[in-house]
């Protein structure tokens, strides 16, 4: 093909150049998800020794129809989700009072 058209050397840009063009616009667009995020979900992941009891209280507190028997049995299956879907607000309120209590918590 070069021969028919007379072309002697053809400039070909490299691969690598499209894909760090692309990487830019991937970061912005990530960046904007997590600064839109409105919606937030509060996980329980576990509780420091020694405050067991008292993240069961606070847990039986949070949440709304729970007995003792069933904050207890919450606590200990952790891993659990506290409340999904709240606003940042209501979520970082309840990690500061779910790790006051000696608890480890998450926020998604």
């Amino acid at each position: 093909m070069q021969t028919t058209l007379n072309i002697t050397e053809i400039a070909s840009m490299p691969a690598s150049a499209f894909s760090t063009a692309a990487a830019p616009l991937q970061a912005g667009t990530e960046e904007s998800q997590a600064e839109e995020q409105s919606e937030f979900t509060v996980k329980l992941m576990g509780f420091a020794d020694g405050s067991k009891a008292k993240v069961i209280k606070e847990i039986k507190t949070i949440m709304e129809g729970m007995n003792l028997v069933q904050a207890k049995k919450f606590v200990e299956e952790s891993p659990q989700v506290v409340r999904k879907d709240i606003s940042k607000e209501e979520a970082e309120e309840l990690k500061r009072i779910l790790e006051t209590a000696g608890a480890t918590v998450e926020l998604e």
